[in-house]
């Protein structure tokens, strides 16, 4: 006993000083980063939108850039969102998303999340960027949003009908613990989009991952997932999620009938 208690005791000093430590070489890796980005302005025009959150993810600029315009791209080449088109990102945290989709011209960004900090510091981040804007959903989330007001499965877009022409949820899905939550976003996000709207949503899926309601990972069924997504919408194209990695997951390309 005594020596169990001095591994957990040596644990929590390790866990002490490794997150303080982590994140100072992130910061450090961000600051370098931020100088090479200086010299491309087509990087550079970014900067005040990825740099100063102090909640959610700390990103490396440069490829928070890259990684957004390349899913735009892939929204554009899947024929789901095109120039002008009305865009909600679910689960939108410091706004990543938006910098790819921006420059495929869209018209409009809604970005929707429940962590409040990340809103208020997303929509001065933005400002001046484009046609952005950040709302917070205060629902309950015991990763993000623990003291959150609204249960998940009663969950309402603040949006009116047919508002959006596209809506894109990343790495939403994949932290809603229960599918029966998950089917209410699904029925949120038909909703907000107009008849024949695109939709991206991507997944953990079973198999090849195991089944689990944490919010950390959740993974549903795979054919559980098509029973909700294919009560609303039709899949354009798949792709992804056939290994266990944090990042294979599945994407689904979608359009509302």
């Amino acid at each position: 006993q005594r020596e169990r208690g001095s591994v957990a005791k040596m644990d929590v000093r390790h866990r002490r000083l490794f997150v303080p430590l982590r994140w100072a070489a992130k910061q450090a890796l961000v600051q370098w980063d931020v100088l090479q980005c200086r010299r491309d302005p087509e990087l550079r025009k970014w900067l005040p939108a990825l740099l100063g959150a102090r909640a959610g993810h700390v990103v490396i600029p440069s490829r928070a850039i890259a990684a957004s315009r390349a899913e735009a791209a892939s929204f554009v080449a899947e024929g789901v969102v095109k120039a002008g088109d009305r865009v909600l990102d679910v689960g939108a945290g410091n706004g990543r998303q938006a910098i790819g989709l921006l420059e495929h011209g869209i018209s409009q960004y809604a970005g929707l999340e429940v962590i409040r900090a990340s809103v208020d510091h997303a929509n001065g981040a933005f400002r001046g960027l484009g046609p952005v804007r950040f709302d917070w959903l205060d629902v309950a989330n015991p990763m993000y949003n623990p003291g959150g007001r609204t249960l998940p499965k009663n969950v309402v877009f603040p949006y009116a009908d047919g508002s959006f022409d596209f809506v894109v949820a990343g790495s939403l899905y994949t932290h809603l613990e229960r599918l029966d939550v998950a089917a209410r976003y699904v029925a949120e996000t038909a909703r907000v989009l107009r008849a024949g709207g695109g939709a991206y949503m991507s997944w953990f899926k079973s198999p090849p991952n195991t089944p689990t309601a944490s919010a950390i990972r959740t993974v549903f069924p795979s054919d559980h997932v098509l029973e909700v997504v294919q009560g609303h919408f039709d899949v354009v194209t798949s792709a992804g999620g056939e290994t266990t990695g944090w990042h294979d997951q599945w994407r689904l390309f979608l359009r509302k009938r």
